[in-house]
């Protein structure tokens, strides 16, 4: 996202702010993903985690929880201004939401596509307040993210069916998973071509 900022144009202290508030988002999501799924974690045997090698205890992550997501808050504003700040706050949200409530579900798509949606219009503030990211820009972040989700599930599934946990992935099983991300790659890199296109026409 800093990289994306500086191509639009955006001042180093904004790529610096931009930074900071996106390490302090994905610090949050990804630190309360680690204390909600700890003992799911443990059952299923997920021993890529922290949690289950025993090298961190759930509880040591409640205070670095607390002040990330204390500063998100503000460095989001400070970064893009109300609506562009407003935006990633909306997405660390959306994130938390799948983390909570959804991960588990059909519904596990949609805080990805929610959350990859936002992310443009946060960046297009943080370069300029008169910036918006245009259609192609948020449909191919939204793609991305949906692609990102399934291809994140994927080799979770048989473990996931085991332990009775739900999500896309799971409800259409490997086969059909695969097909739905070839189908998104391939309308990803048709909505790319438009993007570049408008770019050197632009």
């Amino acid at each position: 996202m800093t990289v994306s900022t500086a191509l639009c144009g955006g001042s180093w202290s904004s790529v610096a702010l931009v930074f900071l508030a996106s390490a302090s988002g994905q610090a949050t999501v990804g630190w309360t993903n680690e204390v909600h799924d700890a003992a799911a974690d443990r059952a299923a045997g997920r021993s890529t985690k922290p949690t289950v090698r025993g090298e961190l205890r759930p509880e040591d992550l409640r205070v670095p929880i607390l002040v990330s997501a204390t500063l998100s808050i503000p460095l989001s504003f400070f970064a893009a201004g109300w609506v562009g700040g407003a935006a990633h706050i909306a997405a660390v949200g959306s994130a938390l939401v799948y983390n909570f409530f959804l991960a588990r579900t059909v519904w596990s798509w949609v805080p990805y596509a929610v959350s990859f949606a936002l992310m443009p219009v946060f960046i297009a503030q943080a370069s300029s307040p008169t910036l918006w990211p245009a259609s192609p820009i948020v449909i191919l972040s939204v793609l991305v993210g949906l692609t990102a989700h399934l291809l994140n599930a994927i080799p979770d599934i048989d473990i996931d069916r085991e332990t009775g946990w739900g999500g896309l992935a799971v409800s259409l099983g490997k086969r059909r998973s695969g097909v739905m991300v070839a189908v998104l790659v391939v309308v990803g890199a048709a909505c790319l071509g438009v993007v570049i296109n408008d770019v050197l026409m632009g």
